[in-house]
């Protein structure tokens, strides 16, 4: 279910739960009472919505004393409590709203941090870093380091991609701003993305306060959910373009961004994936997607980059066969402060 563009959990956001066969949730009305009229509603004598801390506070109680078999639940607003019901699941899968709830915290006090990782160019000998690529990074209350993948599963369980997608945003434009005269890649979701005038709005307006030349940022999209309407998609890059911005193509070459794709997309960049870069200089197979792409980026206009480079043979190769750009553990490692130069180990000589 879509929020639309809630940036926070909407207004009375909770569930309803449906309790099926004999059994009613009119035994719990007393419990119920110790809240305010706006925490909890009766749909009928078989449905009952509630707000999300009541609804996990409950959890337990009704997998003990009812049949949780018997009882279906369903995210729903207070005002529109039946609005979703052909999405409802079993009780159990409360646990997993419940277990995720951490990224709210996440999200709503805005710790994301950026990792910078250096984009590369073969030049007089050695590679010049021309940009760098900001990953975001979720930051628990430990202090400890939360990958991405947790960041978006969490926020795909919660319902909260966009909220996600758009602090990863922000936070990397904040944290662009060491980055000086240099390239900015900054990833975005696609699919949490509905109205580009609106959704990016807040990304834009901080882009210019900031005073970011928009030719030096290059939006990424992210396709952790695949596309399915290219025409979407492709009005939220010429939405991008408009405003003085590049794109980028993450992972061609895969199924979810095929050549096909990219010919309609026309991206400013596009980057081979990791698993056609790695292992390049070996492999016939991977060499012809290679070659495959470079082809489709000459007729659209678009400069190659090879992602995931972890091999100076792969570097060599790639670069040999007209590769533009590259990035990956070969040059740098993501880093906390982004690099000023690579290590002199790092060269295209042989």
């Amino acid at each position: 279910m879509k929020n639309g563009c809630d940036v926070c959990m909407p207004a009375h956001q909770g569930y309803t739960f449906i309790f099926e066969n004999d059994q009613s949730p009119s035994l719990l009305k007393p419990y119920f009472n110790e809240y305010g009229e706006n925490q909890w509603q009766e749909i009928n004598h078989q449905t009952i919505w509630m707000e999300e801390p009541i609804a996990f506070d409950l959890l337990d109680y009704l997998e003990i004393h009812y049949n949780p078999e018997e009882i279906f639940i369903f995210r729903a607003k207070k005002d529109a409590p039946l609005e979703d019901e052909a999405n409802r699941q079993p009780l159990h899968a409360l646990h997993a709203y419940k277990e995720a709830d951490w990224i709210d915290d996440i999200i709503d006090r805005e710790q994301i941090h950026s990792h910078y990782q250096p984009i590369v160019r073969p030049e007089n000998g050695s590679y010049t870093i021309v940009g760098h690529e900001l990953l975001s990074r979720g930051k628990a209350a430990d202090g400890s380091t939360i990958a991405p993948f947790f960041l978006l599963e969490a926020a795909r369980i919660r319902h909260r991609l966009f909220a996600l997608d758009r602090a990863c945003r922000m936070a990397s434009v904040r944290n662009a701003a060491v980055i000086k005269d240099k390239l900015i890649f900054i990833n975005f979701i696609p699919t949490a993305i509905y109205v580009p005038e609106h959704c990016l709005s807040t990304t834009i307006r901080l882009i210019n306060e900031m005073n970011i030349p928009p030719e030096n940022v290059v939006f990424e999209v992210v396709e952790s959910d695949e596309v399915q309407d290219i025409d979407h998609l492709k009005g939220i890059l010429n939405y991008y373009r408009e405003h003085g911005f590049k794109y980028a193509l993450d992972d061609v070459g895969t199924g979810a961004n095929d050549l096909k794709k990219l010919s309609y997309l026309e991206p400013d960049i596009v980057k081979l994936a990791r698993e056609y870069s790695d292992g390049v200089s070996r492999d016939p197979k991977k060499q012809k997607v290679a070659a495959s792409l470079l082809q489709v980026a000459a007729h659209t206009g678009s400069q190659p980059l090879a992602e995931g480079v972890e091999r100076k043979e792969d570097a060599d190769y790639l670069a040999n066969i007209g590769y533009e750009l590259f990035q990956g553990y070969y040059f740098a490692r993501p880093q906390e402060e982004p690099l000023a130069s690579l290590p002199h180990t790092v060269n295209t000589t042989h």
